[in-house]
């Protein structure tokens, strides 16, 4: 039995043998004609490059701040550390890429000059807020406490530029939220003096305008407010998208599957076509 399953088995092999022979012509066909368009493909891409950041959280000491309790108490936020959620919400927000957008003129970078001429406002933006979506990458790492950012462009200059860019609205957007904040306490503690009586609570008070006149300046400092930069952007010399010999690799053995596929097909309506004109 053992002898007729393998005999059985060598037929079956040898009449897949004859169909890819005989059908060799159009498996020929079809993997030269999908090499000719993944080699012409992979010529014609338009080379990537892509552009890396790496940034943390700014350590900032948990008691800064040791009446918040009371500030509490009086209606006031009490500054609170920047941690690597808030920072990487703001990357991936539209708020942000939007304001990088607008005041770096990046849909004339993004876009060729007529491709968005005759959308509106509102579409101009929704087209670079997608294209910075598709192009931008955050990436938290927890273990590290690390945010790796990656901008992946035609232009390797422009993919450092545009991490540059958004590094700095990103620093400007945090410093700025962290005076209005601050400002804001100040102006309501500042009333609140007029209302109090009592010596002791105005010295707290005091304490606490102090405080917050400190956050503020430190605001307008801005430098590692937020978060420091452990590894800024750098013009990359080696573009992404260069394993052309990959792809046509995989383009080759594609198509010579599809190749076989369609041999057997074509053998298989051959069959039911003579079968047919037999029996007429």
């Amino acid at each position: 039995m053992k002898q007729k399953e393998e005999f059985s088995e060598e037929i079956n092999l040898l009449d897949y043998l004859r169909v890819i022979q005989k059908h060799k012509k159009l498996i020929i066909l079809i993997v030269a004609v999908a090499l000719a368009v993944s080699v012409v493909k992979a010529f014609l891409t338009a080379p990537v490059y892509e552009a890396r950041a790496v940034i943390t959280p700014a350590l900032q000491q948990r008691d800064t701040f040791p009446m918040a309790g009371l500030a509490a108490q009086i209606g006031i936020s009490a500054p609170t550390p920047s941690g690597v959620t808030e920072i990487v919400n703001l990357l991936n927000s539209n708020i942000l890429r939007e304001m990088i957008i607008k005041r770096h003129k990046l849909l004339d970078v993004f876009f060729e000059k007529d491709s968005l001429s005759k959308k509106s406002e509102d579409e101009r933006v929704w087209a670079g807020l997608r294209f910075f979506q598709g192009s931008m990458k955050v990436n938290f790492k927890q273990k590290d406490n690390i945010v790796e950012l990656s901008m992946q462009f035609k232009d390797p200059r422009m993919a450092a530029e545009i991490l540059n860019y958004t590094l700095t609205e990103l620093n400007n957007h945090m410093s700025s939220e962290a005076k209005r904040v601050a400002d804001t306490n100040k102006k309501h503690l500042e009333s609140l003096l007029n209302d109090t009586a009592d010596p002791f609570i105005k010295n707290k008070i005091y304490n606490i305008i102090v405080q917050q006149i400190e956050q503020s300046i430190m605001a307008e400092v801005k430098e590692n407010l937020a978060f420091k930069v452990i590894d800024p952007p750098r013009v990359p010399d080696q573009r992404i998208n260069n394993r052309r010999r990959q792809k046509v690799m995989v383009a080759f053995a594609t198509s010579l599957f599809a190749g076989i596929l369609a041999a057997f097909f074509k053998e298989y309506v051959d069959k039911i076509r003579n079968e047919k004109n037999g029996k007429i």
